[in-house]
C-alpha cells in the first residue's frame, strides 16, 4: 500500500465516523419511528367498503346471532363484532358506508331516530342475511344499544327483512374505519376511529 492510499483510507475513515450518528443519537429517532408507527397502523378508509358474496344451493342463510360493542384491542378506536352462524363459517356479503341522508327501516320506509347530528351516520348492510332463526325468534333479542363509546354512541337494527340485515351506527364525527372477518365462528369485525 502507498503512502498516499494509507491517507486516503484514513481521511475516508476520518468521514464515515463524523456522518454517523452516535448511537445514542440514534435511539431517540428509532422510538419517535416506533410510535409513528403505531399512529398510522390503523390504516382505515371514509369510503364504502363492499364484499358481494353468494352461497350455494343448500347452504343455510348466514344468520346473526350477537353484536358485541367495546373498545379496539389498541388504543384509538371503538369495535362493533357481527357474528354470525350457517353460511359456512362465512360472514354474508356486506357494505359499509357513511351516509346523510334521512335513515328508514327496509320494507316498511318508516324513519328511525338517531340520537347523533347525522353527520357520523355509518350504516352496516348484510345479504344474504337475516337477523332470525327459521321459528321467527329474534336473534339477536336486543335490537338497539347505546354503548356511548367514545366513537360510536348508539347502534339500531334498521332491516331484517327478505335475505338483508342493516344496522345504523351513530358515530361521534365521521372518522376513518376498518372493517376485517374472522372465521370460528364468522365475524364482521368492525373498527372505528376515535375522533381527533
Amino acid at each position: 500500500m502507498t503512502p498516499r492510499t494509507a491517507a486516503l483510507l484514513v481521511v475516508l475513515a476520518s468521514a464515515v465516523s463524523v456522518c454517523r450518528p452516535a448511537p445514542e443519537s440514534r435511539a431517540p429517532r428509532e422510538r419517535a419511528s416506533a410510535v409513528a408507527q403505531q399512529d398510522t397502523a390503523f390504516a382505515g378508509t371514509m369510503a364504502p367498503v363492499q364484499r358481494v358474496r353468494s352461497f350455494q344451493p343448500g347452504v343455510a342463510r348466514p344468520v346473526l346471532q350477537h353484536v358485541e360493542t367495546g373498545t379496539g384491542v389498541s388504543p384509538g378506536y371503538d369495535r362493533v363484532v357481527f357474528e354470525f352462524t350457517g353460511g359456512g363459517d362465512s360472514v354474508p356479503g356486506y357494505r359499509v358506508e357513511y351516509t346523510t341522508k334521512p335513515v328508514q327501516r327496509c320494507g316498511s320506509g318508516d324513519p328511525v331516530a338517531v340520537a347523533g347530528t347525522g353527520r357520523g351516520r355509518l350504516i352496516v348492510r348484510f345479504e344474504p342475511a337475516q337477523a332470525h332463526d327459521e321459528h321467527g325468534n329474534l336473534t339477536p333479542a336486543e335490537r338497539h344499544r347505546a354503548p356511548e363509546l367514545p366513537a360510536i354512541r348508539e347502534l339500531t337494527l334498521i332491516c331484517d327483512f327478505e335475505g338483508q340485515v342493516a344496522w345504523v351506527l351513530d358515530v361521534a364525527a365521521p372518522s376513518e374505519y376498518r372493517v376485517s372477518e374472522l372465521t370460528g365462528p364468522a365475524r364482521l369485525v368492525l373498527d372505528v376511529r376515535h375522533a381527533h
